[in-house]
């Protein structure tokens, strides 16, 4: 009888051991799942403050540029306001806009000649385009002039090249066929030009990335949130 009662004894304990230990991984559980949802919450309010930021600057920038819409061309843009005379350009340059889709572009003209590819450089930095060929809509020709149409991730460097370094010295390169065909200063004013262009879509497209990581965290937060409620844990988090 005393064996048996012995047994059972030990028997509850031990249930009683395991609970307890349960008990314990939950609580540990529920505690790193409201780590992790303090964590995100603090992302997100430096996300918001970063944007608010941003949105100031992008406002600032804005009133330095006009919207065009022409019907001859594919799409309207904004372009620097200062400049917006000099384009198109009718002689040997470098000008950059924002397209209706917000992407940076930017157009080289050489005048005259062929060129289908161009590289910037300044001090002992470079960034190359991509080759457009020429095909009457990005790399056209007009009587000995070309002008040629550049975007994506290669303009966007040559874009950040020459904002980094607009108050030095900025060379503009044109190759046709992988061959140098004629290397220029850019005039101070296209560089500002493209400095202020690249600044505000650099801006705008900082803004509208951390927007969306702050709705991902948003969606993280009420996941988290929603785990740790199944999971019996306490509830009075708010997403702000």
């Amino acid at each position: 009888m005393k064996k048996w009662m012995t047994g059972a004894l030990l028997l509850v304990l031990a249930g009683c051991g395991s609970g307890n230990k349960g008990e314990q991984a939950k609580a540990d559980y529920n505690r790193s799942l409201g780590d992790s949802i303090e964590i995100a919450r603090q992302e997100i309010d430096s996300c918001n403050n970063r944007i608010k930021v941003l949105r100031d600057k992008v406002g600032q920038w804005l009133v330095n540029f006009t919207e065009v819409n022409n019907p001859r061309e594919a799409g309207g843009y904004l372009i620097y306001t200062r400049m917006k005379d000099k384009y198109p350009l009718t002689s040997s340059g470098i000008v950059a806009r924002i397209n209706d889709n917000g992407q940076f572009e930017l157009i080289a003209a050489l005048n005259p000649g062929q060129f289908d590819q161009i590289s910037v450089s300044s001090e002992g930095n470079e960034a190359k385009s991509t080759v457009v060929p020429n095909d009457q809509a990005l790399n056209y020709r007009n009587g000995q002039m070309t002008t040629v149409m550049f975007s994506g991730k290669e303009a966007d460097e040559i874009g950040r090249l020459i904002s980094t370094n607009a108050m030095n010295r900025v060379m503009v390169a044109f190759y046709d066929n992988g061959k140098l065909r004629v290397k220029n200063p850019i005039d101070t004013q296209y560089a500002n030009m493209i400095m202020a262009t690249w600044q505000l879509y650099s801006d705008q497209r900082e803004a509208n990335r951390l927007e969306r990581r702050a709705q991902m965290l948003h969606e993280k937060v009420n996941l988290l949130r929603a785990h740790r409620d199944r999971n019996g844990g306490l509830d009075g988090d708010t997403v702000r």
